[in-house]
């Protein structure tokens, strides 16, 4: 008698399960098609007001600013950005702006902000120009990170240190900005000439002619009055750059300075070698 009472019983068990999975499959499928409409309704809701934004004056353009140029005027800016007034300031494409400008060699770099409900703000980082690299017989103004970035216009007037002996990378262009040169030559090339700004300096920026790579081992600095070669290890530059200037200072003062054909700075331990003229 026991069995069979926990027979039924189980069965009783089975049907209730039943009934309650048969009446929450429709309150599922009510409940999602609410949701569903209500997220029908959001987007909706959403991309009306997009396209609002994207047609009321309100949001036109009136004004855009330039912050950053020196060199370059701000109309030339405003002009390679295309950005026009009456130009939806939600339809702007940032990225395709930005390229525009960038098209133009001084600029190195370019962020681009909306500023509601009108205002475009386009901010430039010019590039500085730091020295000249001769690349395939064609002369390069170098900014300070070491990058060839456009060729020098015979009507342009900048008096630099001519970096020679980089060569291309396999691959690279030399046909305008851009030109990929051998990077750790350009670092030591541009440390020398900063090392050449920094005060009053025998070997200044004014007396330096050329940074020249002949090998792998050395690095030679040319002076701008006489032309004569100071030999530095590449390794030991930066040390060896200062004890040249004090050679150079001992030959001036000695009055020998004309009479020297090259120095070699890293002959020996604390030692260089200056080959005079013969008589």
């Amino acid at each position: 008698m026991k069995k069979r009472s926990l027979s039924k019983r189980k069965g009783g068990v089975r049907r209730q399960n039943a009934v309650i999975s048969s009446s929450f499959l429709p309150r599922f499928l009510l409940i999602g098609g609410l949701i569903c409409l209500l997220m029908g309704g959001i987007a909706g809701t959403v991309y009306g007001i997009k396209k609002w934004m994207q047609c009321c004056p309100y949001f036109f353009v009136s004004h855009v600013e330039v912050e950053g140029a020196k060199r370059i005027s701000s109309d030339e800016i405003v002009s390679l950005s295309s950005v026009k007034e009456g130009d939806n300031i939600f339809s702007l494409d940032f990225s395709a702006i930005r390229n525009r400008i960038l098209k133009n060699p001084w600029i190195r770099d370019v962020s681009v902000e909306r500023r509601l409900p009108d205002k475009v703000i386009i901010h430039v980082e010019e590039r500085e120009p730091y020295a000249l690299a001769r690349i395939n017989d064609r002369i390069f103004i170098v900014d300070k990170y070491g990058e060839p970035f456009k060729p020098l216009d015979p009507k342009e007037t900048f008096s630099a240190p001519v970096i020679t002996g980089v060569e291309l990378k396999p691959g690279s262009s030399d046909t305008g900005a851009g030109a990929l040169v051998d990077g750790e030559k350009m670092k030591v090339a541009i440390s020398i000439v900063r090392m050449s700004k920094r005060g009053v300096r025998a070997l200044g920026f004014n007396n330096i002619s050329q940074i020249d790579f002949p090998n792998g081992k050395n690095v030679v600095i040319y002076t701008a009055d006489k032309a004569v070669p100071f030999v530095l290890d590449l390794e030991k530059y930066k040390r060896q750059f200062y004890r040249a200037e004090k050679i150079l200072v001992q030959l001036y003062n000695s009055g020998q300075y004309s009479k020297v054909v090259s120095v070699n700075v890293g002959y020996g331990k604390d030692m260089a070698l200056a080959r005079l003229k013969k008589r």
